[in-house]
C-alpha cells in the first residue's frame, strides 16, 4: 500500500501508518492495525461462507470419503 501511494501520490492507510511510526502517534498506530485486524476477520468470515458456494464438494459427504 505504502508504494502504489507513494507512486501515484495517493494519500492512505499506508502513509497514515508510517507517518505515525515516525511520529510515535500510537493512537493512529492501534486504530490503523484495529482496522486491519478487522478487515482480515470480516474477509475470512466472508470465504468461510462463500466457501461451499463455490466448491459444492465441501458439503457432499460422498466426495469428502473419496
Amino acid at each position: 500500500a505504502i508504494f502504489v501511494e507513494l507512486v501515484f501520490g495517493l494519500p492512505g492507510l499506508g502513509r497514515l501508518t508510517v507517518q505515525a511510526l515516525i511520529n510515535s502517534d500510537y493512537p493512529v498506530i492501534l486504530a490503523v492495525t484495529l482496522i486491519g485486524s478487522f478487515l482480515v476477520m470480516a474477509s475470512n468470515l466472508l470465504v468461510d461462507l462463500l466457501y461451499p458456494l463455490l466448491d459444492p464438494r465441501a458439503t457432499d459427504p460422498k466426495a469428502a470419503r473419496t
